[in-house]
Order: C-alpha cells, then structure tokens, then sequence
C-alpha cells in the first residue's frame, strides 16, 4: 500500500548532516545518492516515514539496504577516504552508523527476515541482506514503526497494509514474529512507552501484556535503570506515569520484587524523584544466564574490550569456588551486543583454563606489506592451561567460531598476558606480539590465508624468562617489554632480538608481578616520549622511566602514601594498574587523564600474595595529564550502598555503543575461594573521573 505525504518533509530530511568537518559537508541526500548509484535499493524507514505521514519533520534518519552494510561501508569509504566515519559496525546483525557524533550520522540496516533466526536468539543469529519489505516489517514492533520510503520510486510503502490506519486511528498493534518476541524483554517497555503517548491497546498488544509482562520485568532486572534514562529524561512528566503502568502490569512478586529494586520508595509517583540513581549502573552480575540457558559466572571480570561495535568480557574462574551442581566449566567471553542487551556467551573453556587474557588487535597490512582495502580487527583471547600449553584463539565474527593455535608448552602453568601490535622501525612490517610464560615472546603477521589468520613464528623471538610478560608499549618509536624485575627493548630488524635496558632498583617481596601497566606518555620536558609504569607490591608507586636520559627513573607517585593520606592508615601491600592505564578524554578538554586499578591491603602476610585485610571498594587512580596530581576513583554499587565489596576495578572501556559512556568490570579473589564475584558497572565520564575519598 502507498501512502501520501509532504515531499518537503522529506526534501527537508534529506538535508540533515551526517558528516561535517573543514573539507567536507555530507547530507542524507549524498548517502542515499552515492548507495542508490551503487544499484542498491534504498529504504527510509521506521519512526521517520511515521512522522511525515503525521506532517511532522523527521530528524533521527534509519536507512534499509537491500544489500550487506560491509558493502555500504565499502562504498562510503570508496567515495570519502579520508573519512573515519564508523560509529558503530555490527556485521552480525547487519546494522552500520556513520557519519560524526556531533550530526548523529545516519544508521544503515540490512532487510532482514525473521527465518534466519537460530536457536531462538536473535541478537546472535547472522542475518543477510533480503528484499522481501514484508519479511523484515515482522522484524519490527509495532504497525506504526513499519513504514518505508522507497528512496528511488520517492513513495512511502505500508507492506502490511494495516499501518496507515493505525497511525491515524493511534492505534498500537504488534506485528512482529513469535521468534522476535522471544529474543529479548523490551516489548512490554516498549508498549508501555507508546501507550503513554496516547496510543490506544489492540486486542493482541493487551494479550502481549498479559501474557509476558511479568517474563518481560523479570527479564529486564537490572538494565531497568539503563532502558529509563535513555527513554525518560529525569524531568519528563512521563517517568511517573510509565512507572504507574510497570507496577499496574506487574502481576509476581518476583516482578515487584524487580521493581521495588530499581524504583526507590522515596521517588514519589509524581515524578518529584528520580527513580534511577546517578552514577554508577550494573551491568553485569555473575550468576545469570543467557537467552540459550547458559551460566555466566566467574570471579573476576579480567577485561573488557570493545571490538566491532560490540563488548566483550574475559569472566576469570580464578580460585573460583565450585559446587557439585556447576557446569563444567572454565574461564568464558561473554559479549553484549547493545546497550539495553542482554549478555550472552561468546566462547566457554574448560576448567583446566582458568582465565583468558583478551585483546582486539588491528593489521593495516598483510605479512607481504600489502597495504589492506580496510584495517582488519581481530579478537584474540589465551587462555591459561594448567599443563603448561600456550594457546592463542581468533574469533571470526561472521561465523562466530574460534580458531585455536598453540604456540608452544613448557612446565608449570602455560599463559599469555599481553598483546600488542608493533610496526618494525627497519623492516617496516607490521607484527603482533604475545607476551606468554614459560615459552617467551612470540611474534606474528596478519595472513587471511593460514587458519586463525595470524601466521606466527615457530620459535620465540626471547625466551628463557620464568615470569610473565605483564605488558607492552612502544615509546619513540621502540617497542618496550616488562617482565620482573626487568624492561627489554625490541631491536628491529631482519634478525629482532630483545635487550634488557632496565632493571628494577628496589628490593621486592615475592608475591610482586613486578611493573604492570607499561605504557609510553609525553615527557613533561617535552622530549618525545617517557615510559610510565606502576610497581606491585609493599613499595607500589607509580614512576616515569626515560629512554633518552639513560633511562632513569623519576617517582611520579608513592601509591602508599597517598593512600595513607586519603584513607588515614597505611596499607602494606597495593597493586596498582592491573592491567593498562587507560587514556579517558577529559570533559573540561585538553590532554586525555588515564586511569588505572587499584587494590589494597592491611595485611602482613606478604611472603605469598596476602589473603587477607584487602580493602573492599573498588578504587581506581584518575593521573592528570602531566603526572603532577593524582586523584582517586571509586565504582559504588546503587543496588548496594552501604557494603560494596567489589575489591578491584580491573579494566575499563569505552562503550562501543555511546559516547560519553564507560564500562568498568573487575574483582580480585586474593589468594581467597569465591564464587560469582565479578562485575561490569557503566557510567558517564562525568563521573568516571568524579573525585572521591574515603
């Protein structure tokens, strides 16, 4: 069915920018031209074509192609080069935002079908481009929401038939599939928001409510607060009245349980309150289980990396304390594909593989120096091995598999700590690195033809050290190592091989990792570049290292004092940037800030890794850009206020889905048998970089 609309409306939406910069000003109308010359089909859809047919303006512009969007993406970088367009990229569900974060950009989707779904999971299921306007409107919510404007025959379609009528009756009608419904727990929310803007229940969106709300509720737990204040800013009138209808609709306790936890009782139904804390939101609490009924637990959440528009999650089963009743399991990755997703599982292991190590690393060119049509991104996760192998897994995020490679074996536990890509200064290769115990340093090139596509070294590039290569980072140019008690630099060349330049001055105690965190930052004198490194241990301190003075080592910060300063007693032991420091932009502008982990003790048992007296906040170190001032960080738990007991913020990351918004997960066991402990808070980066105390 045809419908008749304004064309100015659409003229006017046409014009909206995507890009703009000194050299270019892209619009609407140049995506949609440049793809259409492409010999695609081009579809305006969803809540803007609803809006031209009410003669209102349509701002936020989604596109439908009948095509992949790798090849959109193709196109758009093809006709803009020099554009570094990606906002968001999602292969797997076929979903691409491009443009700039101050125009919004412009969403491209594929058209999808419903019969490719697998396993009744969505939001893991490939989808391919289709055709067919009827199959993907089953793919959408509501009546109202399934319009298209065909972009070239310039007519705005109703391929159910039925939607015209609805918008003008403001009637809300489901039309998506069984299979979507059962994908996720958003539609009650999402009928609830509609019906607060005055639309009227069909019989099926009240059968909807009365079968599903309370799974819907209870489903939704903890990313009530997230799907709130996305939808409701905190002053809108409708907060109250959509809260109003969540309890009337609620029929369990368990629902009201959900409820009572994620609407305080002191936030009135008048909307004078709030109902969802500032600061800090869970994101993830281990012992919940994915839409496929699998377990997702662990004690610590290792690291969080972004990678191609999704999170992902190493879960450590480190000293995890396991029950008779546990599945059989090890360390997993576990991934969210949206902000308002649900986490599901990526990849599990074995127990004999307690933790995994994961990083996304990005190749420019081939082995052969072949520059690549696009950077390629690869995600790479290692697991330890109690037998002493070492592993590397690739993931292909087409088909969702993992590739396994084994580097090498040798006695005692078999890890790989660190990885980083590093381009030779006198072969002009471009290598990734994995720093593994016992076997050494192994180096590899990117090759699409070898399984895994990384074509490693059969040998190790240094070799014969016991501890673990806890970091890498290149500074001037020079790719640096640290390995207790010591730092190597690469020597480039035809023939690499790695010298020590630096070995640690102070005494350590035997539980030390020795320095964490390595990671190159401007020389404050303005000489190119220093390293910045943090020392575990009963000495913990933060120091600035100096390749071109001979390497000599200035103290930036003594973690212990500071402590005993901000807290009023003295810890023991602390370790500080677990992990990375990882750069944060700073709001105010300027040099980005970088934040590290931190943990620490008042114990003293300090002959092993000290079990007891570990502070139970997870604190983290905020370091101005010139390493002059030092604050600290805290991640507080509004679902818990009064007793924290998070330990240690361990990793933290930008959201692959927001700007402005942060991801921090964590926990350590010390030494201690625990179970489901680990967690992902998300939070602005206001408050990220909030200064606190004790």
């Amino acid at each position: 069915m045809t419908l008749a609309i304004d064309p100015g409306l659409v003229a006017a939406a046409y014009e909206r920018p995507v890009y703009r910069d000194d050299r270019h000003d892209v619009r609407v109308r140049d995506v949609i031209d440049l793809l259409q010359a492409a010999g695609m089909r081009v579809f305006v859809v969803g809540g803007v074509p609803r809006d031209w047919l009410l003669g209102l303006p349509g701002s936020d512009i989604d596109l439908c192609v009948d095509v992949s969007v790798d090849e959109a993406l193709q196109r758009l970088r093809d006709a803009y080069p020099d554009i570094d367009g990606v906002r968001m990229h999602n292969q797997r569900f076929g979903v691409l935002r491009w443009g700039d974060e101050a125009s919004g950009g412009v969403e491209i989707n594929i058209l999808r079908s419903c019969e490719d779904i697998r396993n009744g999971d969505m939001w893991s299921t490939a989808f391919v481009p289709r055709a067919d306007l009827i199959e993907d409107a089953r793919m959408r919510d509501f009546s109202v929401n399934a319009f298209y404007y065909d972009c070239r025959d310039q007519a705005l379609l109703d391929p159910l038939g039925c939607g015209g009528d609805d918008v003008r009756a403001r009637a809300l009608r489901l039309i998506a599939d069984r299979r979507v419904l059962d994908s996720g727990y958003r539609i009650t929310f999402r009928i609830l928001q509609f019906l607060g803007r005055g639309y009227a229940a069909t019989d099926n969106v009240r059968a909807y409510l009365d079968e599903r709300a309370d799974r819907d509720i209870q489903g939704m737990g903890a990313r009530i607060h997230t799907w709130v204040s996305n939808h409701f800013p905190s002053d809108d009138a409708r907060r109250a009245e959509f809260r109003r209808s969540l309890y009337a609709h609620a029929r369990q306790p368990a629902s009201h349980a959900v409820l009572d936890r994620h609407f305080p009782c002191n936030a009135g139904v008048d909307g004078s309150a709030s109902p969802t804390p500032a600061g800090f939101r869970r994101a993830f609490r281990a012992g919940l289980r994915d839409a496929q009924g699998h377990l997702l637990g662990g004690t610590e959440v290792l690291h969080l990396v972004p990678h191609r528009g999704r999170l992902f999650a190493s879960l450590s089963y480190k000293l995890n304390d396991y029950r008779p009743d546990d599945p059989d399991t090890g360390a997993q990755i576990a991934v969210l594909d949206r902000a308002d997703g649900d986490w599901r599982l990526a990849h599990g292991y074995e127990r004999v593989h307690w933790r995994a190590t994961l990083e996304s690393v990005t190749f420019t060119e081939d082995g052969q120096g072949r520059r690549l049509d696009a950077p390629v991104a690869l995600l790479l996760a290692a697991p330890s091995d109690s037998r002493g192998h070492v592993y590397v897994d690739s993931y292909d995020d087409d088909s969702g598999q993992w590739t396994r490679i084994h580097l090498g074996s040798g006695s005692g536990a078999g890890s790989t700590r660190s990885f980083f890509v590093h381009r030779d200064t006198a072969t002009g290769q471009e290598r990734v690195f994995a720093g593994t115990a016992p076997t050494g340093i192994f180096s590899g090139v990117y090759d699409p033809g070898v399984p895994g596509r990384i074509r490693w070294d059969d040998t190790a590039e240094l070799s014969g050290r016991t501890r673990r290569p806890m970091s890498f980072a290149r500074c001037n140019g020079q790719l640096y190592v640290s390995i207790k008690p010591d730092i190597y630099r690469r020597i480039d060349g035809p023939a690499p091989r790695w010298e020590k330049v630096y070995t640690i001055g102070l005494p350590l105690v035997v539980p030390s990792s020795g320095f964490r965190g390595l990671t190159s930052v401007p020389d404050p004198a303005g000489r190119g570049e220093v390293l910045l490194a943090a020392l575990e241990g009963d000495l913990c301190r933060v120091v600035r290292i100096d390749p071109n003075d001979g390497y000599r080592e200035t103290l930036e910060l003594d973690v212990i004092d500071f402590l005993e300063r901000h807290w009023g007693a003295r810890p023991t032991y602390a370790v500080a940037a677990y992990d990375d420091f990882t750069p944060v932009p700073d709001p105010r502008g300027g040099a980005p800030r970088l934040l590290c982990g931190l943990g620490a003790t008042y114990s003293t048992q300090l002959d092993t890794h000290p079990a007891d007296a570990w502070v139970g906040d997870a604190w983290y170190l905020v370091r101005d850009p010139d390493g002059a001032r030092y604050t600290l960080g805290r991640v507080d738990d509004p679902d818990a206020p009064a007793v924290a007991d998070l330990v240690a913020a361990r990793s933290f990351a930008a959201s692959p889905f927001a700007s402005g918004l942060w991801y921090v997960g964590g926990y350590d066991p010390n030494a201690k048998r625990c179970r489901q402990t680990a967690w992902v808070f998300s939070a602005s980066t206001e408050t990220l970089l909030a200064e606190r105390t004790r």
